[in-house]
Order: structure tokens, then sequence, then C-alpha cells
């Protein structure tokens, strides 16, 4: 026995001993943020993501420059073709002109195995800037493998190089930029590969132009209410409007809602909507009518409706907004946590005129004849959440055709199927005609605001259909 467990022990192989070429091996075969986590197994996986230094003695100044940003361009292309099989990390920083001792990091690069690049720029307190992004039609050598672009925190130093870079990206199909604070404009002229376009919480945006992208099919915006012109884009079809309740423009006038309605025309014909419940709000506040629009979204299948909170008019906004959906086939409505709540906007002047709202909700002159799947996410199921209530009431009435309603209380991640009850059988239900809101091990007893019925919700365990949100 002694002999064998020696052997077990000589023979024993742990993570630490795995050949870096097998773990390299490994982290290729995984996304890059689940890759990533491989850190915290072992500190001998921490050599996979040990940086590669690189020190410029170049001026500031200089990389303003056109020849500076082809060498700069030249640069990262060369990191992109090292270990083509594996994730690889760039720290690039320049060395001070008067000493060679003191650096400052410029950016972080990490290249994935999916041809894929993130590039988060290190800068002092940004300067406001405009950025073009001009993406090739004809093939360039420096990154003709590259096909996402994920760009963080661009500073005004980097937006001026930038330009050389998106020339090179000939076969790119996703872009992102993410808090990049001092970008004020984004003019985009698309090739035909890009696909995915993204925008989040760049906090001082005030303009974002696509004049052309032939190919792209998802939009996605987060961030304070801007001018967003979108000219020919025919494949577009999965758009994000997450706007966060105030606005970057700095002239003090008043945000003109025919450039948010213009907006939703260019989109009349997309699929997947996600949007703000904030947005649609603001809109029905400053007098915009959806029913008076001379389009509806006749090709929209699913919508989403976001906000951190659910009140009345958030409540009308959305059933007035749903009245020009005819073809809508899926609904989710998320209340997402408080932290992210959006700030008071001061162009909540005007009273959203009530006897419209009620007459949206209320009138038999339009249904959603395709509805099929209503999910409520983030709503507590309480006696006191008469808007849950209210909202469930609506689109039972509306949805004609409706298969499946269900609600997930934040919490517990509890999931509900809703089934509306006629009042006239409450009798055939245990306690049924004592309480509001009844509790019981198979079901929960909610009281519609119609008295003639009520609303039955039992807990299901199936695979619930989960939307998707930035």
């Amino acid at each position: 026995m002694k002999t064998t467990m020696a052997e077990n022990k000589e023979n024993h192989i742990s993570i630490d001993n795995i050949p870096y070429e097998i773990l390299y091996q490994i982290v290729s075969l995984i996304p890059l943020k689940e890759a990533a986590r491989t850190i915290i197994l072992s500190s001998s996986w921490k050599h996979l993501w040990a940086p590669v230094q690189v020190f410029v003695n170049m001026d500031f100044d200089r990389i303003t420059t056109q020849e500076s940003g082809q060498q700069m361009n030249q640069l990262i292309s060369s990191f992109l073709n090292t270990y083509e099989t594996s994730y690889q990390i760039l720290n690039l920083s320049f060395l001070e002109p008067k000493t060679v001792s003191e650096e400052t990091l410029f950016f972080k690069a990490i290249k994935g195995v999916d041809k894929e690049l993130h590039i988060c720029f290190n800068g002092e307190t940004p300067t406001d800037f405009g950025l073009t992004i001009e993406l090739p039609l004809c093939k360039n050598a420096h990154f003709c493998s590259l096909k996402t672009l994920h760009l963080r925190s661009i500073t005004s130093l980097a937006g001026s190089f930038l330009p050389e870079l998106f020339s090179s990206c000939w076969n790119l199909e996703t872009l992102t930029l993410e808090k990049c604070s001092g970008l004020q404009d984004i003019d985009l002229k698309a090739h035909g590969f890009l696909q995915k376009f993204v925008v989040l919480d760049c906090e001082n945006m005030e303009n974002v132009t696509i004049l052309s992208a032939p190919k792209l099919k998802t939009f996605c915006y987060r961030g304070t209410l801007v001018k967003t012109e979108l000219e020919d884009v025919p494949a577009l079809c999965d758009v994000t409007l997450d706007f966060k309740g105030s606005t970057a423009l700095r002239d003090h006038s008043e945000f003109d809602s025919e450039d948010i309605v213009s907006l939703l025309a260019s989109l009349k014909d997309v699929q997947v909507l996600t949007v703000s419940g904030w947005l649609l709000e603001w809109l029905c506040t400053r007098g915009v009518i959806f029913d008076d629009f001379d389009f509806m979204f006749n090709e929209l299948k699913e919508l989403s409706w976001i906000d951190c909170c659910m009140n009345k008019q958030k409540r009308d906004s959305l059933v007035c907004f749903l009245s020009i959906t005819p073809s809508l086939e899926k609904l989710f409505i998320k209340q997402i946590d408080k932290k992210w709540s959006t700030k008071p906007c001061s162009h909540f002047h005007q009273s959203w005129p009530q006897a419209r709202a009620n007459e949206a909700t209320t009138s038999n002159d339009w249904n959603l004849k395709h509805m099929k799947v209503v999910k409520f996410l983030g709503f507590k199921i309480e006696e006191q959440n008469r808007m849950l209530v209210s909202l469930i009431d609506v689109l039972l009435k509306k949805a004609i055709v409706m298969k499946k309603m269900s609600v997930t209380e934040p919490e517990n991640k509890l999931s509900w199927s809703v089934a509306k009850v006629p009042r006239s059988h409450l009798n055939k239900m245990e306690k049924a005609s004592t309480t509001t809101c009844h509790h019981s091990k198979s079901s929960l007893l909610l009281s519609s605001l119609d008295s003639n019925c009520c609303f039955r919700l039992t807990p299901t365990g199936e695979n619930e259909i989960v939307p998707r949100f930035l």
C-alpha cells in the first residue's frame, strides 16, 4: 500500500505543472471574458496574461501627425500578428523626452483569438473632440484579420491617430466605443462588412451620425439623450436606444422632439427594439402622440422596455407605443436596479393629457393580434403593486392570442405564469373570496382592477425566454 501511494504521489500532475504550450491551447478555445478569469486558477496561469511592455521614444505632440499615426498602426499590427492562437496583452508607454526613466502609459491592449482587439486608453482630464470613422472598401495589410474592435476611454490624443487605424480595418464586423468622456460627435461611414456598432456611456456625447453602413444589422446606444441620425442602413434589424434621462447639449436650448420622431421613423422596419421607458415618457410629456405618426412599426417582432421604475406615465406611454406595433410577438418589460436610476430631466414641463392616455388604454380600435409572449422582469408580486396589475390587465385584453405571460421577481428569482380567471369561478378556489392577494404552495392570486376577474399566478420551472439587455 505504501508503494502504491508513493507511486501515485510521484505521478500526480497538478494544474501548476501543465506546460505553457497546453495552457495557451486551453485558453484559445474559450471566449475572452472567460479566458481572463483563468488568472485566478493558479499562479502559473498568471504568466499567460503577463503584458508585453513596449516603450516608444516619441513626444506626445508628435502623435498627432500622419506619420506617427502610421507608426502606431504598424506597432499594433505587429502585436496582432504575434501568437495568433493565444490571448496577449500589450502595454504601450511613452518615454518622457527629457529622461529615459519616466514613462507615461498610453494604452493597454488585449488581443483575442477570435480576431478581436480591446484597447483601453489612459489619459488626463478629457478634452472635447469629435471622431470621424471611415472604414475602407479595399483590403489593407495592417489589420486584414481584425473583426472586433473595442475602444474604451478614448482621449483627444488617441482620437488624432484613430482615423488612420480605422482606414486599415477593412474587414471589421463589430465596433464598440465605451466610456469616452471627451467624445462629443461621431460620424460613421462604413464598408460592407460592419454588422454591429455600439456606443456605451460616453457622457458628453451630442451627436451620433451614421451616414452609410449597408450591412449594419445591430446598433446599440446607451447614454445621454443625443441627436442621432441614421442614413443608408437598409439591413438594420436590431436597435437599442437606452437614453438615460439627461442631455449633454450645452446650448441650454430645449431638445427638439422632432429629431427623436425622425429617428424612430428611420427605425420603422427593424425587427427587434430595446427602448428606455424614460424616452417614451419624455416624448409623451412633450405632446408627441404615437398613433398620429404617418408610419408604424409593421416589422417589429420583439420589444424590450427597460427602466428603473414603472409609474403611471411610463405605463401609459408604453401602452400608447404598443398601438403602433401591429406585428409584435414578444414583449419584455424589465425594471432594472435603482442604482442605474436616471436623472430627472428639466424638460418635463408639459402635462400629457390624461384623456388621451385613457383613450389609448381603453380603445378597442387596436389589438396585439400576434402577441404570444409577455415577460415581466424585476417586478415584485404584492398587493400594492397596482402598476403590475394594471399592465397585466391591459395586455391580456389587447393580446388576443396570448400563449404565455410570466413574472420573474428580482429577489428570489421565482418565475410565475399568469392566467386570467373570471370572478365567477373564484368560489372554486380556496379562500379566494376573502383575500385580495392569496399565497399558497401552488398558486398566488391577485385582484384585477376590473371587478369581474382576477389573475392567478402559478410557479413555473420551465426555461424562460430571457431578453438581451445591455
